[in-house]
């Protein structure tokens, strides 16, 4: 691909405007080859390659070179290893997000939502993007991880996960030589991790000290045994919790702010939630068994899912792999951006446009495997994303039964970048919801 600069290659251009890089790539090809200072790369574009890789082709992949960054900061959890290991930790993991499970946190998520909004007072101005970060870190904090955090550890663990997960793509993009200059930005990046290591030895020291089962999934990891009765270290159990904090609270609370920013610019769409969440719930609580009946305000969380997906990703080749008229090397580094393939006009027309009904059946059967990847796909896909598209109905559920948040004349939101694309800033003014289902101010 053009625009490569000498010795650096195309990771300034990466840098400077990683979605509108991204999704400049399919105009080349549906292979493109790149190059991050000296090491190589080829970004797949088409939906099919994509499937053949985290689906059909998946046993000659690894996760890449993404998630080889992450592993030596957040350690060796499910969220970064590869292979067998992987298979033996999703194993392990996977009954803490079984369907009935999910239930079981229904009535947690909705509780941990409702204490977070009786603060709010109508007319007031929240940070949303700030708001529902600290909301998905308390979902998360009520269901996974209920006992163990103090406020200051709190604090320590949401100070630090968006500092790690912009640090972890740096590390990605740029050489190998850039992570040891002492720059502002590589001296955030240790203090996060210490920060966020204490906060997490901390909780699992609570834990060790009560000796109780709170039914969570870090009880859970501290129960767990080998065949020979072993358990898992400290340090195994600190890799599995750093893991799924760093995937459960940004990603999260970027979801939910996106929402709102959304309904505040489509009153029709907000209206239609609002409606919806009336007719089904009554102006009771959402209950699990509700959430199958949201069916527009699932189809707006979907329509945000696709908006503002995770911008990259990576996999290397075990094994040489022709993928379209490319042989990828044993070795060689694939990119995909699920990003790239949402905005493509040719699986979603307009893809700009904000609009839920293209989930409707009839409208979405025609998106080919591979081109909607919210939450990965194959062996690797994200094991939450039951838990996570739960946790957001519930929390949208609760809140806009109670309230309105409304947009602030002029003021002009931008997409961010890191791992996950989230709002620079969102502020938005506090409106009390009137009329049936209202419920009132909080």
């Amino acid at each position: 691909m053009p625009g490569a600069w000498p010795v650096v290659g195309h990771a300034p251009s990466l840098m400077r405007s990683p979605l509108d890089f991204v999704t400049s790539l399919a105009a080349h090809g549906d292979v493109v080859r790149l190059r991050l200072g000296p090491l190589p790369i080829h970004a797949i574009t088409h939906p099919e390659l994509v499937q053949r890789v985290l689906v059909d082709d998946a046993r000659h992949f690894e996760r890449g070179r993404l998630f080889e960054k992450a592993a030596l900061f957040f350690g060796g959890g499910v969220g970064t290893v590869s292979g067998a290991a992987h298979v033996k930790q999703r194993r392990i993991l996977q009954p803490a997000f079984q369907r009935g499970k999910v239930a079981d946190y229904t009535p947690l998520v909705r509780e941990a939502v409702e204490e977070a909004v009786t603060s709010w007072r109508p007319g007031r101005v929240l940070s949303v993007t700030d708001v529902m970060n600290d909301l998905s870190f308390a979902m998360l904090t009520s269901t996974l991880f209920t006992v163990g955090f103090t406020r200051e550890a709190s604090a320590a663990v949401q100070r630090s996960v968006p500092v790690l997960l912009r640090g972890a793509m740096v590390r990605t993009i740029l050489p190998e030589w850039w992570t040891g200059l002492p720059t502002p930005g590589n001296r955030r990046f240790a203090r996060a991790i210490d920060e966020m290591g204490r906060a997490v030895d901390g909780a699992i020291a609570a834990y060790r000290a009560a000796g109780k089962d709170h039914g969570d999934l870090l009880s859970m990891l501290l129960a767990l045994r080998d065949e020979d009765g072993t358990g898992l270290t400290d340090r195994q159990v600190h890799d599995q919790v750093i893991n799924f904090a760093i995937a459960g609270i940004e990603t999260t609370g970027a979801t939910l702010a996106w929402f709102f920013h959304e309904l505040g610019r489509n009153p029709a769409a907000e209206a239609r939630v609002h409606e919806e969440l009336d007719a089904v719930l009554g102006g009771r609580p959402p209950r699990h068994e509700d959430l199958p009946a949201l069916k527009y305000t699932g189809r707006v969380v979907m329509e945000v899912l696709r908006l503002y997906a995770v911008w990259m990703f990576t996999r290397r080749a075990l094994t040489p792999v022709r993928l379209g008229n490319t042989v990828i090397p044993a070795g060689g580094e694939v990119l995909y951006s699920p990003y790239a393939l949402h905005h493509d006009p040719r699986w979603f027309p307009a893809p700009d446009a904000f609009d839920p009904d293209r989930w409707l059946p009839e409208r979405s059967a025609d998106v080919p495997k591979g081109a909607f990847i919210p939450f990965g796909a194959g062996a690797h896909q994200c094991m939450g994303n039951t838990y996570a598209f739960m946790e957001a109905l519930v929390a949208v559920a609760v809140i806009c039964q109670r309230w309105r948040l409304c947009p602030i004349p002029g003021t002009r939101i931008r997409k961010t970048a890191t791992v996950d694309v989230h709002p620079d800033h969102l502020p938005m003014t506090t409106e009390p919801r009137g009329g049936e289902g209202g419920g009132g101010a909080g």
